[in-house]
This record gives C-alpha cells, sequence and structure tokens, in this order.
C-alpha cells in the first residue's frame, strides 16, 4: 500500500517536514502489515528497510541458544523500529521483531534511507535524539535492575504503561501479557506473579489483565525512592501532574 502524506506527517519522526520532502517520502515508501505473532524481520536477516510504527506494537529482543527470549524493549505506534541500524550502516538485523498485536509500518528502503537522509536535516536529529533516549532507557534499566526490587521494576513499568498509552492510573487493562512484561523487565514469569502480594501493599491491584492504581502517592513513593532519575523523569513528572489535577492544585 503506497503511504499517504497525512500518515508520514502524522508519526512524530517526520511531523514537521516540508510538502517537497514529503512527496519524496510518498515516492520512495509505503505501509506495510505485520499480524500478532508475525516475525517483521530476525536476527541476522540482511537488512532491506527502515521501519516506524504506525499502528500496533512490536517485540524487539533476541532468544538465547536455550531458547529463552531476552526483550530489549516493546515499541508503540510512532516509535521508529531500527533507527540505530541506518546510522550505523550494518547489513544484518541485531535483534528480531515480532508483532505482539496486529501493526501496520511504513516501509522504506534502507538505501534509500541512507544515501538521503543528510537531506533531510531535522529528521537526522530526531534519529539521533531517539537512539540517545534508547541509550539513556537502557542505562536506567541496568540500573533498576541493580537497586530495585522486582516489584519496584513492575511498579514503575506499570506506571509508564499509564503515560505511553495516556491510561486512567485508577484502572486499565493491560496492553501486552504478563509473561511479554515479565521479559520486558528481565524477570521470570513467576516472580512477576510473586510481585502482586507486595504491589497490594503498595496500593496497586491487579487481577487478571486488569490494574488499578489505588493511592498514586504510596505508589509513587514506593517506586521512585531507589531511582537516581526520579527527578527528571517523564512519567514521574506526568503523574504528578494528573495527580494534581485530580486534587484541583493544578488549576
Amino acid at each position: 500500500m503506497i503511504a499517504a502524506l497525512d500518515t508520514i506527517r502524522a508519526l512524530p519522526l517526520f511531523s514537521d517536514i516540508s510538502k517537497a520532502e514529503g512527496d519524496q517520502l510518498v515516492r520512495n515508501s509505503r505501509i506495510v502489515t505485520c499480524k500478532r505473532g508475525q516475525f517483521l524481520f530476525m536476527h541476522g536477516d540482511r537488512i532491506t528497510h527502515f521501519y516506524v510504527i504506525c499502528r500496533g506494537a512490536m517485540q524487539i529482543f533476541r532468544e538465547t541458544p536455550g531458547g529463552r527470549e531476552v526483550t530489549n524493549d516493546i515499541l508503540i505506534a510512532g516509535d521508529s523500529i531500527n533507527a540505530d541500524e541506518v546510522v550505523a550502516r550494518q547489513a544484518e538485523h541485531a535483534m528480531n521483531a515480532r508483532a505482539v498485536e496486529d501493526c501496520s509500518l511504513l516501509e522504506i528502503p534502507i538505501a534509500w534511507m541512507r544515501k538521503h537522509l543528510k537531506d533531510f536535516d531535522h529528521i537526522a536529529e530526531k534519529l539521533l535524539a531517539g537512539i540517545a533516549d534508547r541509550l539513556h532507557s537502557a542505562q536506567v534499566d541496568v540500573e533498576h535492575l541493580t537497586t530495585m526490587s522486582a516489584a519496584q521494576m513492575v511498579a514503575c513499568y506499570l506506571q509508564k504503561l499509564c503515560v505511553l498509552y495516556n491510561f486512567d492510573p485508577h484502572g486499565f487493562e493491560l496492553p501486552y501479557t504478563k509473561a511479554l512484561i515479565a521479559s520486558r523487565l528481565h524477570i521470570e514469569k513467576e516472580t512477576f506473579s510473586r510481585t502482586l502480594q507486595t504491589l497490594r501493599d503498595q496500593g496497586i491491584m491487579v487481577d487478571g489483565a486488569h490494574v488499578s492504581i489505588k493511592d498514586m502517592r504510596k505508589a509513587d513513593n514506593f517506586v521512585c525512592g531507589e531511582c537516581s532519575v526520579a527527578g527528571e523523569c517523564g512519567t514521574h513528572r506526568v503523574l504528578h501532574e494528573k495527580l494534581d489535577k485530580r486534587s484541583g492544585h493544578g488549576t
């Protein structure tokens, strides 16, 4: 399917492109679909395209020789999947990409993207900023594995989901399976299940796929007390703003 200019401009990476730039992208891209459970590409495959998610979610992961999946990230609409591969100019994919749910993606030939990236300075800047953000997130993840309990990491991730999907913290459905969330947090599924009692004690109720953060301040204190970046965390800031609005302090 040929990509429409409106579809391309709706993606944060291309939101401020000119009409001429947009026309170039329309001529050299298309919209592809990837069904739930289907691989977009696999580790070791030749890199042929650059992808940006228009709808859906993708799991980015590696697999150990024993068959265990190690999830690097779960990307959602608006995220570019392999920006690092555009910049690094490697020949083969370093990760697997599999659809968590039915997805539509903007697909651009990697050779064209690499050749013309210099013609789109603002896009190059956004790509590099996105790579830097993911590197920072990975560094924070490593810190959390060292300093936080499993329950604190799960609580932190549930709060992050509220911001990513604009969920009401007082009641929402998990967008992914618990097994996938456990893989993303680098903990065992059984460990995830054992955290639920601790979470209840901190004002977070998880019943099946339904989550309700009953006491946001208590949950916030539980999570952020062990995090060195709490003061600059976007999730922390947004949840506090929502809390202040609910209590009438933000008006």
